[in-house]
């Protein structure tokens, strides 16, 4: 036992505290401190625990904002919990770390004595082990995901994980690396997006010395450093077709051979691929290899994108909160009730990188009010690109000559002026006219239009638009 070991309980009901501080006292451990659940990052840092007890009188949010909050501090630190209600395996599943223990909601001292033993054990082997990013969310989505991914990290198959950019694709592949039983070698990441076609066969199957024009020496590629590992090929769908070729050869036989090299080198790898494309179509178009698609296409799990599991907004919002008010040592900013009924209704085109981004940003200059502006920008200007992207084939607006000449006439004339007022009679009509033709049924309006509900609430209003 380690008897300077600092323990923290974290619970909002004094008494239950009391107690537990007891338990842990009569066991031989001198250092038990206690803290309320509101308590911000910077004040628990100065208790400096090495594991923590969550009582039982908190609810499943706010265990989840308190995991965060200790994981932020220390990612290895091991969290013990005593709330029943979250050590259901429905609710379990919904914690995005490791180092998580279920503890009776009265437990014994020498069940916590126990559970302390394991944790402490788990941490020591787990320092060995590369850091990974966690997944944030408890939509059902998330937790199928997160059951995915503990199911098939210790079979070594191949995994292929869709989504859109910044949905978290890289997170998942990381995940299943540190679950599985390869996690001790090396993670490798191959962007096929950044590495052009002449490239990406020296930088991925190394080259032997002579190979071609400035090979004066023996280079390992990305294959062979991820030997005893994991290979995360991200954005595959990029490659051409040729490189595909290669890539199929390695999934087939596990052996590749350097350029310029006269012999095989047996490969021991597992991969990971990720893309945003859809390789099933691009298999029917001909620009992705039928075979190719079957070999990665052994496990698949595919994320959402964030506007359609908008219940993990308001839990993502409040661990970058954390993460980066800690990071930039700045104190924690309070996010208004607008702010997320905002962020619950925005289309997220960057999905979970985007949010990321504008918290950090509003960290930084805290004011929201600028924040909500930049967004809503940004949300108009997609949302009329898209809008004169599908509606390509319609004329232009017709406007009448006595319309533009009141802009020449005008002492502040401007081409920018002309061409918001354009743009803004363009999308008035656009909504009049969908409007009309669903009879001003608002929902299937905002589907037609696609944009969401609130948006096209607030345009109606703006433009002042009536049956």
């Amino acid at each position: 036992m380690n008897n300077k070991l600092k323990i923290l309980i974290i619970e909002s009901d004094q008494t239950i505290s009391d107690e537990l501080e007891k338990k842990v006292s009569d066991l031989g451990y001198k250092f038990c401190s206690s803290a309320s659940p509101e308590w911000p990052i910077d004040e628990l840092i100065f208790l400096s625990p090495e594991l923590t007890i969550l009582g039982p009188s908190l609810d499943t949010e706010t265990t989840l904002k308190s995991i965060h909050k200790l994981k932020i501090m220390d990612a290895l630190m091991p969290v013990l919990i005593s709330n029943e209600n979250f050590c259901q395996p429905e609710i379990s599943l919904s914690t995005p770390v490791d180092g998580i223990y279920c503890i009776n909601q009265d437990p014994e001292p020498n069940e916590i004595g126990g559970t302390i033993d394991k944790a402490l054990k788990n941490k020591n082997e787990s320092e060995l082990l590369p850091d990974f990013s966690v997944l944030i969310g408890q939509s059902q989505e998330m937790i199928d995901i997160r059951h995915k991914i503990k199911s098939v990290a210790d079979k070594d198959i191949t995994v292929l994980v869709t989504g859109e950019t910044g949905t978290g694709k890289e997170l998942i592949a990381r995940s299943i690396h540190f679950h599985s039983p390869r996690n001790k070698g090396p993670l490798v990441k191959i962007n096929c997006v950044a590495l052009p076609d002449e490239l990406i066969e020296s930088e991925v199957f190394g080259f032997q010395r002579g190979a071609f024009t400035g090979a004066h020496k023996d280079k390992p590629g990305r294959l062979e450093l991820a030997d005893g590992g994991t290979l995360f090929i991200d954005e595959i769908g990029s490659l051409s077709l040729s490189v595909q070729v290669k890539f199929l050869q390695v999934l087939e036989d596990k052996s590749f051979s350097r350029l310029g090299g006269t012999r095989d080198k047996i490969l021991n790898v597992r991969v990971v691929a990720a893309t945003n494309s859809d390789l099933g179509n691009m298999v029917r178009e001909g620009t992705f290899r039928k075979d190719l698609f079957y070999r990665l296409n052994v496990m698949h799990i595919n994320i959402s994108p964030l506007r359609e599991r908008a219940e993990d907004i308001p839990l993502l919002t409040h661990y970058f909160l954390n993460k980066y008010c800690f990071e930039l040592k700045k104190e924690i900013l309070d996010v208004p009730e607008d702010v997320i009924n905002f962020f619950l209704t925005h289309f997220w085109p960057g999905n979970v990188r985007e949010l990321e981004n504008v918290i950090r940003r509003a960290i930084v200059l805290r004011d929201w009010d600028f924040i909500l502006d930049e967004l809503r920008l940004t949300q108009q200007n997609q949302e009329l690109g898209q809008d004169s992207e599908s509606d390509g084939d319609e004329p232009p607006i017709d406007w009448p000559e006595n319309q533009m000449k009141k802009f020449f006439e005008d002492k502040n004339f401007s081409l920018k002026q002309i061409s918001k007022a354009y743009v803004s009679e363009a999308e008035r009509l656009l909504i009049l006219n969908t409007l009309r033709s669903t009879d001003w049924n608002r929902k299937k309006a905002a589907k037609r239009l696609r944009v969401s509900y609130k948006t096209l609430l607030n345009r109606i209003e703006d433009f002042n638009l009536k049956p």
